[in-house]
């Protein structure tokens, strides 16, 4: 009885671990494909197309204007539609929220796939905002020779605030809040002996956060250096882009430099995922070239892009999009084309959706969400 059951335990594992095995096997196999064409699984209108900015939220498609913004759920049917006012808006994502605010202006609001979740006013100008994964938002604003850093919770509620005297500690360039909504990092330019350089500032607001003054657990000096653009990767890490390079920083209490990256050119434009981030710049002043770095800050590929290239960005945390007019080109982290399309028509925006394989098309005669094939 009890060897027969013992046999039956065992068949049952070496079931259960093949099965599990033979899921991987499969789902790494679907990574690592390569398509050349897809087939249609949903067709949608947006009206005003042309007019609109696109972005992936949620598995959905998200339309945003001036006058407002409309979300699409991964079948393209339309889930809200916000009405706002706002004459520069952006946008940053971090998993499930989503905020938009007017730049030099005095508004921001926070979303969920579901609708708004908080809508706020600021006292001054917004030079740069952005949202944590639980809604909490951080905001810089800035009037004269003084910046304001704010953060609220997801429901617009006041969580903290400081100040920044440009004469005395220099002029925010950027700041990034963590995935968790813990953490912010700030750049600063300043000047050191007549010459340009950059203070980076990061603030932890938990009750080991608040035994530092002003929150500051971790400062560093760059001389020479331009620091436009900051960032957390989802782990809690944070990385400084420079004009000559990246600067990668630990996580946990005591927040130390990981990696300096150096580079010979000057970056042109910066993307980032939760896990890599890229480097764009001219080769030779001809062609652009894309690098791209891990969060441990190991370059996993380096790219020369099209000359008619006018976007690349990630569309997931592995996946990267170049855009070359209507010919659109997938590419993973590791360099490898696995989509290649050239459309008959103007693409419009083109993001992924909630499947691996499946993305949003949007084109003047209509959208679609397609599936690669």
């Amino acid at each position: 009885m009890n060897s027969f059951f013992s046999r039956r335990n065992v068949i049952t594992i070496i079931i259960a671990v093949a099965i599990a095995a033979a899921v991987i096997v499969i789902a790494v196999w679907q990574k690592g494909r390569s398509f050349d064409n897809y087939d249609v699984e949903k067709s949608f209108s947006i009206d005003g197309a042309s007019s609109q900015n696109f972005v992936s939220f949620s598995g959905g498609l998200m339309s945003y204007s001036r006058d407002g913004a409309q979300y699409y759920d991964s079948e393209g049917n339309t889930v809200w539609n916000e009405s706002y006012n706002m004459q520069s808006p952006e946008v940053r994502i971090s998993g499930r929220r989503l905020l938009i605010y007017d730049r030099g202006g005095s508004s921001l609001v926070i979303m969920s796939e579901k609708k708004e979740i908080s809508l706020i006013s600021t006292t001054h100008p917004i030079v740069q905002a952005d949202v944590a994964s639980n809604g909490i938002s951080a905001v810089l604003t800035e009037e004269e020779d003084t910046g304001y850093i704010n953060l609220y919770e997801a429901d617009g509620t006041a969580k903290a605030s400081g100040q920044v005297h440009l004469s005395q500690t220099g002029y925010p360039m950027s700041i990034a809040i963590s995935d968790d909504g813990t953490r912010l990092i700030m750049s600063l330019s300043v000047i050191n002996s007549e010459s340009l350089g950059t203070r980076i500032n990061i603030y932890d607001f938990t009750q080991a956060g608040d035994q530092n003054k002003n929150n500051i657990i971790a400062s560093f000096e760059y001389d020479d250096t331009v620091c436009p653009q900051t960032a957390f990767f989802t782990d809690g890490r944070a990385v400084a882009v420079t004009d000559g390079g990246a600067v990668l920083y630990t996580s946990g209490s005591n927040v130390k430099e990981k990696k300096k990256i150096k580079t010979d050119y000057e970056t042109e434009n910066v993307i980032i995922s939760g896990e890599y981030f890229g480097l764009i710049h001219k080769s030779n002043g001809k062609n652009h070239v894309l690098d791209v770095f891990d969060e441990n800050g190991k370059r996993t590929c380096e790219r020369k892009l099209k000359s008619s290239y006018d976007r690349c960005t990630f569309l997931r945390d592995d996946l990267l999009i170049e855009k070359a007019e209507n010919q659109i080109i997938l590419i993973d982290v590791a360099g490898k084309t696995r989509f290649t399309y050239d459309f008959p028509d103007e693409v419009i925006a083109f993001e992924a959706a909630g499947n691996t394989r499946e993305f949003f098309l949007v084109q003047q005669e209509g959208s679609q969400v397609i599936k690669l094939d």
